[in-house]
């Protein structure tokens, strides 16, 4: 997205400033700060199954949230779908009532406008809108075609292709205007393999800007080698291992436990780094930036939440923990050494502005994921988690999870797994990281992160 100043006047940026407009019309009372964010987008999500498309779907996302701040710092917030006139002074006069409702917090207040917003290009690509249904649906189609083409694969059981087009604006009475859009497509698919009354699975995906960005038979097999790979997989023995996270396993851990990272779970007591910036909690070997303006990433954008610039957050650095993710609320209420990190997060115009991560980036090693295995040398690679969202605790840091891999054999991965379990905590996982590779490659599913494969020393794994 780029910040825009000439947007047209039925652009979100033009509905955005209406309703601050609106509002002094309204006989909103003197002192009540207003924050107007307004999204339009489109989304198209294709299925296919059986060489045929079992859905299409498309949707026009569009509507206004509107903050109002009443003074002693009392949160008031209303949206609609509807941008009319009428819409947008109900959703004003709604947001003001309910401030009056909530309960006084000195540290609410909407954050002054930024004196410029960094320069991004490239992050709408026309390719998304003026690419037909028929083609989108033909990128799902030979995905599955490609994975069904390999030896061993019974059955494709999910096909998708899924796009998107935002346009999102935000105007302020503090003074903040700034306006972006971006696109994004992908396309994955989930390929079964079966042999001798077993099925294992295995997902593929690219991702993209724009359709013509996709490698959409390369997914395909992707999922196909993935699975047919664990064909014969059995527990492995009970024991302490070093374990290969790929990029994809690797990706679920740091999108699960981000939210750790943020301030606000910090100050509630809810993360597992509270008291600990400054403080040793890693191998040497893990550095982890937050983001938001790196080129390529899916979350990429001159501005949060609020209208606050986004920029490059150092949160590990060798092993240390440098910084949280902020808001401008929870930078407030840390105190004057703290300032917004660009992380006020939101999930829609459906919702106020929380702290959240944007394109988590993982520092790479070196080579490959063979040659990372070949310097482990003996251990157990890890494809797939099961059972992640109930067992990894970003409170705790607690992490017990269900297993599916290789064990690594000689430098190389040999003989497949399942049906183990591994057991170990964020910090521990952290401070043995023993090894990573250079093989790093951009992980949608789990939020958005860029991450190398790693090892980690003394896992312990229960098998048979």
């Amino acid at each position: 997205m780029t910040p825009s100043t000439n947007s047209k006047s039925s652009g979100p940026l033009a509905v955005s400033k209406s309703a601050l407009n609106r509002s002094r019309r309204l006989g909103v009372p003197l002192g009540t700060e207003l924050e107007a964010y307004a999204e339009f987008g489109r989304t198209t999500t294709v299925k296919v199954f059986g060489g045929k498309i079992e859905s299409a779907v498309t949707a026009e996302p569009l509507g206004l949230g509107v903050r109002a701040i009443a003074s002693g710092g009392r949160v008031g917030f209303a949206y609609t779908a509807d941008i009319s006139d009428a819409g947008i002074d109900s959703a004003i006069l709604e947001a003001v009532a309910n401030s009056g409702a909530a309960g006084s917090d000195p540290y609410q207040a909407l954050p002054a406008a930024p004196s410029s917003y960094p320069a991004l290009a490239d992050l709408w690509r026309p390719g998304v809108g003026s690419t037909g249904l028929d083609r989108k649906a033909a990128i799902a189609l030979e995905a599955e075609e490609a994975a069904l083409a390999q030896p061993g694969i019974e059955i494709v059981e999910t096909c998708e292709y899924m796009d998107g087009e935002e346009r999102v604006a935000i105007a302020s009475s503090k003074g903040v205007e700034a306006e972006g859009e971006h696109s994004f497509c992908f396309s994955y698919a989930y390929a079964l393999a079966g042999g001798e009354g077993e099925r294992q699975a295995g997902l593929g995906f690219t991702m993209g800007r724009e359709p013509a960005e996709l490698s959409p038979s390369e997914a395909g097999v992707e999922a196909a080698d993935k699975a047919r790979a664990l064909l014969g997989a059995a527990p492995c023995s009970t024991g302490s291992y070093t374990v290969v996270f790929d990029r994809m396993t690797a990706a679920a851990l740091l999108g699960v436990v981000a939210s750790a990272f943020s301030a606000e779970a910090v100050q509630k007591g809810r993360s597992v780094f509270v008291g600990k910036v400054g403080q040793q909690v890693g191998s040497e070997l893990v550095s982890l930036l937050d983001d938001g303006l790196i080129p390529d990433g899916p979350s990429t954008s001159p501005f949060d939440g609020e209208g606050m610039p986004q920029h490059p957050t150092v949160l590990l650095e060798n092993g240390v923990l440098r910084q949280l993710l902020h808001s401008s609320y929870t930078a407030r209420k840390e105190g004057s050494k703290a300032a917004s990190t660009g992380n006020a997060s939101r999930g829609s115009y459906r919702s106020l502005p929380g702290v959240g991560s944007t394109n988590l980036v993982l520092a790479q090693g070196e080579g490959s994921l063979q040659d990372l295995l070949k310097r482990v040398g003996a251990g157990l690679y890890v494809e797939s988690l099961a059972g992640l969202h109930s067992g990894v605790n970003p409170v705790t840091g607690e992490i017990s999870v269900g297993v599916t891999g290789r064990l690594i054999e000689a430098g190389e991965a040999g003989r497949a797994v399942r049906e183990v379990t591994i057991a170990t905590d964020f910090i521990s996982l952290l401070r043995s990281v023993s090894d990573i590779a250079a093989d790093a490659r951009w992980i949608p599913v789990y939020g958005s992160v860029f991450t190398p494969s790693f090892a980690v020393q003394g896992v312990a794994v229960s098998g048979k």
